[in-house]
This record gives structure tokens, C-alpha cells and sequence, in this order.
């Protein structure tokens, strides 16, 4: 008899189971026919840059070698940097949620606007502070901190629209929430405002890190040495 029992409350399980899915996959069908796509709007800033001369060569070196560690990578134990560009970029997000009643008192809960902000905080650029401004190794120093500035501008043109693209394209992966009658509306905004925080964090994580990438390919040893033979033989 225990078996039977057990196996009838099985059987109801898996029953009601069934049917509490089928039941729900109806009401968000309902809530599709009514959910608009939410307005994606996209702003971007690339901050005011600032240079500075005032730094020795143990904190370019350390701050470089930082840059070279981010990426898993080596700073080559002689390379003497004369100059740093550091930027950091940040991400905001204004997220607005609407919600409106179907069948049998569940609820939909839905993104409606979605407003992103992406900029550069205090870029700056640092020179080495012995380094005499008439010098060819300070014009060359200039010009190459500089060309890491002109990387990040363009990086982040670049980007912007495939981040536009990437968020309008999130409704389809995360879309909305159905909640039952009793259930918090508050909890399920939060919920759907994490998920797209955090894929988009994600996107833009990739993002910096390929970037960054980009940069240190300018920082190469070889690059350096050109750079350094250049100045040697204008010097001579």
C-alpha cells in the first residue's frame, strides 16, 4: 500500500508539474502579445585628458608593469618606460521597469527603457619628469602616449554601436517576467535589472580587455627600440 501511495503522490507531482508549466508558458504568450521592445539609449563620454610631468621612473615603471600583469602577461625586466597613459573607462546604467495584469491575476514585468552610460574617468597622460621638453626622447615620449589616447577614442567609437546592437538584442535572450498573484513586483524588477547589468557589464569587460590588448602590441620591446634608435640617431 506504501507504494501505491507513494507512487498515486508521484504521479500527481509530475501532473501538476506539467500542468503549472503549460499554465505558465500560456501567460507569458499573453504578456508577449502586449510587451513592447524597451527604448535603448546609448551615451558615451571620453572625459577631459590631462598631462602630467611630475612622475619618476620607479612609478612608470611599476604602473607599467601593472598594465602587463592585467593581461597575463611579462614586462621585460630592462624596459625602462619614459611615459604612461591611464584611463578608466565606467559604465552606468538607468533601467526603468513597467508592469500590467493578464489572466488569473499573474503579472508581467518588463524592461521599458534602458539608458547606458560609457566614458573615460581622468585619462591622463604621464611623462617622465627628468626628461628635458627639448629633447627628442620627450617629443617621441609625447607622441607615443598620445597615440595610446587616439586608441581608446577610437576603440570606444567603435564600440558604441555594437554595444547599442548587443543591448538591443538582450530582450530576446532575457525578455520579461511573469509573476503569480501574491508575488513581489519589486523582487522581479530587481531580478530583470541584474540580468541585464550583468550581461552587459560582461560585454563591456570583453571589450576592455581586447582593448587593453590593442595597447600593450604598442608597448612592444621592438616598438621601443625604433623609437629609441630614432631619437640616437637625430642625438648624433
Amino acid at each position: 500500500m506504501k507504494k501505491i501511495f507513494f507512487a498515486l503522490i508521484l504521479n500527481l507531482f509530475f501532473i501538476y508539474s506539467a500542468w503549472a508549466t503549460e499554465e505558465l508558458d500560456r501567460y507569458k504568450e499573453e504578456c508577449a502579445s502586449f510587451v513592447k521592445r524597451p527604448e535603448v539609449e546609448l551615451m558615451s563620454s571620453y572625459g577631459k585628458l590631462r598631462y602630467k610631468f611630475d612622475k619618476d621612473s620607479e612609478y612608470l615603471k611599476n604602473e607599467t608593469s601593472k598594465k602587463f600583469a592585467e593581461q597575463d602577461q611579462n614586462m621585460d625586466a630592462d624596459f625602462e618606460p619614459v611615459g604612461i597613459t591611464k584611463v578608466r573607462d565606467t559604465f552606468d546604467l538607468d533601467f526603468t521597469v513597467g508592469s500590467f495584469g493578464v489572466s488569473h491575476g499573474y503579472a508581467c514585468v518588463y524592461p521599458e527603457t534602458i539608458k547606458a552610460r560609457l566614458e573615460y574617468i581622468h585619462p591622463t597622460i604621464y611623462i617622465l619628469n627628468s626628461l628635458d621638453k627639448d629633447s627628442c626622447l620627450y617629443k617621441v615620449a609625447l607622441r607615443h602616449e598620445n597615440t595610446h589616447m587616439q586608441i581608446y577614442v577610437e576603440a570606444l567609437d567603435y564600440f558604441l554601436p555594437k554595444l547599442k546592437k548587443y543591448i538591443d538584442g538582450l530582450f530576446d535572450e532575457i525578455g520579461f517576467v511573469v509573476i503569480a498573484k501574491g508575488e513581489s513586483e519589486e523582487e522581479a524588477a530587481k531580478r530583470l535589472n541584474e540580468a541585464y547589468v550583468n550581461a552587459i557589464q560582461n560585454k563591456i569587460e570583453e571589450w576592455h580587455k581586447e582593448v587593453e590588448t590593442e595597447q600593450l602590441k604598442l608597448d612592444s620591446p621592438e616598438n621601443y627600440a625604433l623609437e629609441n634608435m630614432l631619437c640616437r640617431k637625430i642625438d648624433n
